[in-house]
C-alpha cells in the first residue's frame, strides 16, 4: 500500500506541474479586469482539487509507516545515510502537506501566501531531485535493491538482499 501511495504521489505530482500554469493566467486575467478563458479556470479547479488529494494521499501514507513502519532499509548503510534518509523523508512529507495549505490560504484567504507557497514549490523540487538522486546512488553505486522495492511487484524484504 505505502508504495501505491508513493507513486500515486508522485503521478499527481506531475498533473500539478501541469495545471500551475493556468493558476498564473487566471490570476493575471482577473488583475487586468477580464475573465479568465474557462479552460484555465478548470485547470486551476484540477489543481486545487489534487493538492487536496495530494494532502488526504500523504496524510495517508504517514498513518501507514506509523502503524505498520517504514520499509526495511538495506543492512550496511552508513549511519549517515539513515539519518540523512530520515530528515528527507520527513522534509518530504511535511512539505507535501503544507503545500496544499499555503495553496489553499492564497486562494481563499490572503495572496500573501502565494509567494510562500511558490517557495515551497522550489522545495519539493530541490527534494524531489534529491530523492530520484539517492535513488540513483543507491541503484547504480550501492546496488542494494532500494528502488527495485520500490517498483510494483516487488518485495519490501527484497532491500535486505544484495
Amino acid at each position: 500500500m505505502q508504495k501505491a501511495l508513493h507513486w500515486l504521489v508522485v503521478i499527481l505530482c506531475a498533473a500539478q506541474v501541469s495545471t500551475s500554469w493556468a493558476i498564473v493566467r487566471t490570476h493575471v486575467a482577473h488583475a487586468a479586469g477580464g475573465h479568465p478563458d474557462p479552460i484555465d479556470m478548470l485547470l486551476h479547479q484540477v489543481h486545487a482539487w489534487t493538492g487536496w488529494t495530494i494532502f488526504g494521499l500523504v496524510a495517508g501514507r504517514m498513518l501507514l509507516r506509523f502503524y505498520k513502519g517504514a520499509p526495511p532499509l538495506p543492512s550496511g548503510l552508513p549511519r549517515w545515510s539513515v539519518i540523512a534518509s530520515g530528515i528527507s523523508h520527513s522534509a518530504l512529507y511535511a512539505v507535501l502537506l503544507a503545500l496544499p495549505l499555503t495553496g489553499t490560504l492564497a486562494m481563499y484567504v490572503s495572496g500573501w501566501f502565494a509567494p510562500v507557497h511558490q517557495l515551497l514549490t522550489r522545495l519539493l523540487l530541490a527534494l524531489m531531485v534529491a530523492h530520484v538522486g539517492a535513488a540513483f546512488w543507491h541503484l547504480l553505486y550501492r546496488k542494494d535493491r532500494v528502488v527495485q522495492a520500490m517498483l510494483p511487484q516487488q518485495s519490501p524484504l527484497a532491500t535486505s538482499q544484495s
